[in-house]
Parts: structure tokens; C-alpha cells; sequence
């Protein structure tokens, strides 16, 4: 694998673990307890369960796919805001919900005009049962002849800041259905669309037998168009993107990968194997949402995921064992929470994926898939312990595969030096 290749991998890789903290966790709302930026009044009695009713067919309308049933949602008197509404119905036409969900927050009077502070989430046919992580957002309601109707977009005014970005923002979302995901491009992008589903097909066999047990039902692929597209729909947090990441819903299941069309299509000139293995190696992240947690090491998860992608080890790592040294990071590091979020140039990178890959390739071949996918599975129980990190990979190793954490240490080192 040539230089710029394995960079890019790197920076992509990179991206995947820096996901889990710069994208938060969904968590739960209680009516009132989120910070408003306007003054809170009370607002109309009894009003939360008919404007309830309003968010649920505003809902049900784009699930159905019943653009006057959507429109009657909305205050015809709010003109700019109706075409608004209009265009995203329009441009959300082909993305196959099976449901989308605006949970009521908290109602209040702010200015004379009515409030609604609103929880927004959704899930696809076919795809995972989990909700996709809740985005807060907030709308002005107006009450007319016909009952309540949502009038305006008072994100700014409630939550102060402006409503987040999405793919549609950028144009009609197009779809294709592959065996085992679920893509959604912009107009120009087909190319990479069916690229996309292709891979993720291609690598399936692949996946399954490497995590036995893991089922996945088909998987979102969102595409943008550009680096552009990217930083506004994740601004200040994609500094270091190469061509695709995978980011989790934040339950129990549940993600989706996300593709740059530039970057790829730049990327696939020079390296056609890069984008085969940056996408078998997100599905991988996304299969293991469900398996892993916090408290697993870093190294189990991209190791895993770089050995279901296929890797090329390089003699770098085996020269500074051989020659009685410890990378750094070091594979302990890598076993603490937070072990890849410290990688501050391309050199440690580079040493720190060349570590997971090794060692997770190391217990592949002494002991087997069931084994590493066990070791996920007994860090994900014992989740709430509260052990020291180096206590509880200590009893977990043991009581998975028998061993302490100083024996798998020399028994990795020794299979660096022999694969050299």
C-alpha cells in the first residue's frame, strides 16, 4: 500500500473514534426541563395534547407520503414558511420512513406568540428499529379556524441557534436499495451511490464471518456532495475527513455511514482498494455499535474493524520491538478509554493502528472469532463496573480466554517479530 493511501486511511479511521465524542448520545426529555433562550409565559391551557395530535399528523403525513395531509399542518397564512415545509416534503419524497416522530418538549408563550419545543427523530423501512438520535428543534403555532397549525420555524428564537442542517437542504434526496443498505445521494452522485451499495453488499460475507452472530438489517449510507456540504451539516468537527466515517444512533443498535462524493471519487483515481476498505471498515463500526461499549478497548474495535477491511502490516512496529522499545501510543494505552483521541500527527497514528491491527489480528488467529467477540460482549456486561480500566481488562481477559494482560502483551509482541 503506497503512502498517501495509508495516510488518508488513517485520517479516516481517525475520524471514526473522534465520532463517539464529538457527536452526543441522545438522552431524554422532560417536559420543562430544557433551557429555553427566550423568556418563558404560559401559554394556552390544555394545549398539549391537541398539539400533540398536530405533530403526530405532521408525522404520519410524511410517512404516507400525503403531501395535502402535510400541508394542512401548517398556518396556510404563513406563506415563506409553507413553501419552506413545501420544499422539504418535496425533497424528502423518496426516503422510505417507517416513522417520524416529533415528541412534544415543553409549550410556552414567548412574545405573544405560542412556542412548541420539540424532540424530532426518525426510523427506516427495513433498517434499524432504533430512533435516530433526537435533534432539538422548535416551531411557532398559531391557532386558526380549522385548529392549531404550526406557523414558523422558531428554532432560533427557543433554542438560540438555527435549525441544523441536512442533505435535503442541498437538493432532492434520490435512494437506492442495495441487499443490505439503504443509500441517499444528491442529484450528480449516482456513480458513488451505486458504488456505495455495491460495496457494502460486497463485504457482507466478509463481516458476517468475522463477527459470527452480529446481524445487521440494512444499513443508511448518506452521501454528500462535498467537504462544503460536509462542514455545514457537521461544522467544526470534520477537520480531518477522508472520504467516509459512521457515526451511532446512541442506543442499544443503530447507525449510519456517511460519504464525501468529492473525496471519494478524488481518492478512487489513485487508490481504487481505499474506498473498499474505508467502507468495509465503517459497516464494521456500525455492526459493532450494538456489541461493544465504553468500556471495551479502543484497539478491539479498530483492530477488528481494520482486519474485516483487509490491512497491510509494515515493518515499522516490529523494528521498534525488536530493538526493545514500546510504540507510542503503547497497546495499554490503546486499552483505556480515549486511547485514539490523544493521536496528534500522522507518525502515532500511523503506530497506533498498526498496534490494534496486530493484536487484534493475534487473538483472531490464537483464539478464534468467537473469543474476540466474547471479550466485546463480557466489556459490554460488566459496562457499569467501576473498576480502574486496567483492572477490568485484566478480569475480563482472564475470564474470557484465560490469561492476564501481561501474557496477551508478550504473546502479541512475539507475533509482531514473527510476522515481520
Amino acid at each position: 500500500m503506497n503512502i498517501p493511501s495509508r495516510l488518508a486511511i488513517i485520517s479516516a479511521l481517525l475520524l471514526a473514534v473522534l465520532l463517539a465524542v464529538l457527536l452526543p448520545a441522545p438522552s431524554c426529555s422532560r417536559t420543562g426541563d430544557i433551557p429555553w433562550a427566550a423568556p418563558r409565559g404560559a401559554a394556552e391551557a390544555g394545549i398539549e395534547e391537541e398539539l400533540t395530535r398536530l405533530l403526530d399528523a405532521y408525522g404520519s403525513a410524511l410517512v404516507g407520503k400525503d403531501r395535502d395531509a402535510f400541508l394542512a399542518t401548517i398556518d396556510p397564512a404563513a406563506a415563506d414558511f409553507q413553501a419552506a415545509q413545501a420544499r422539504f416534503f418535496d425533497r424528502v419524497q423518496q426516503v422510505p420512513f417507517a416513522d417520524y416522530r416529533l415528541r412534544l418538549d415543553s409549550v410556552s408563550d414567548s412574545g405573544g406568540q405560542t412556542v412548541a419545543k420539540v424532540s424530532v427523530s426518525y426510523t427506516l423501512e427495513n433498517s434499524f428499529s432504533t430512533y435516530t438520535e433526537p435533534e432539538r428543534a422548535a416551531f411557532y403555532v398559531a391557532r386558526t379556524g380549522d385548529g392549531l397549525r404550526l406557523a414558523g420555524d422558531a428554532t432560533e428564537a427557543a433554542l438560540g441557534r438555527q435549525r441544523n442542517v441536512h442533505l435535503e437542504d442541498f437538493g432532492r434526496i434520490n435512494f437506492l436499495e442495495g441487499g443490505h443498505s439503504l443509500v441517499f445521494f444528491l442529484d450528480g452522485d449516482d456513480a458513488v451511490a451505486r458504488t456505495a451499495r455495491d460495496r457494502v453488499d460486497q463485504a457482507w460475507p466478509q463481516l458476517t464471518a468475522v463477527l459470527p452472530g452480529v446481524e445487521l438489517p440494512k444499513v443508511p449510507v448518506w452521501i454528500y456532495h462535498d467537504q462544503q456540504q460536509i462542514d455545514a451539516v457537521y461544522p467544526g468537527e470534520w477537520q480531518d475527513w477522508v472520504g467516509g466515517a459512521s457515526r451511532s444512533y446512541g442506543g442499544a443498535s443503530g447507525g449510519e455511514i456517511i460519504l464525501d462524493a468529492g473525496t471519494f471519487t478524488e481518492i478512487a483515481a489513485y487508490d481504487p482498494d481505499y474506498n473498499r476498505k474505508m467502507i468495509v471498515h465503517e459497516l464494521t463500526h456500525v455492526a459493532l455499535f450494538g456489541v461493544s461499549s465504553a468500556r471495551a478497548p479502543p484497539f478491539l474495535e479498530e483492530g477488528l474493524a481494520d482486519y474485516v477491511a483487509g490491512f497491510e502490516v509494515s515493518p515499522r512496529l516490529a523494528n521498534i520491538i525488536a530493538g526493545g522499545g514500546d510504540p507510542v501510543p503503547s497497546l495499554r494505552d490503546l486499552s483505556r478509554p480515549g486511547g485514539f483521541e490523544v493521536l496528534l500527527d500522522d507518525e502515532s497514528a500511523w503506530l497506533a493502528y498498526e498496534v490494534a491491527d496486530t493484536a487484534v489480528a493475534y487473538l483472531e488467529e490464537k483464539y478464534g472469532n468467537e473469543q474476540v467477540m466474547a471479550l466485546l460482549r463480557e466489556f459490554r456486561q460488566r459496562e457499569l463496573d467501576q473498576l480502574d480500566q486496567d483492572q477490568l481488562v485484566e478480569e475480563v481477559f482472564q475470564s474470557v480466554l484465560g490469561i492476564g494482560w501481561q501474557e496477551f502483551e508478550d504473546g502479541w509482541r512475539r507475533y509482531v517479530l514473527e510476522s515481520r
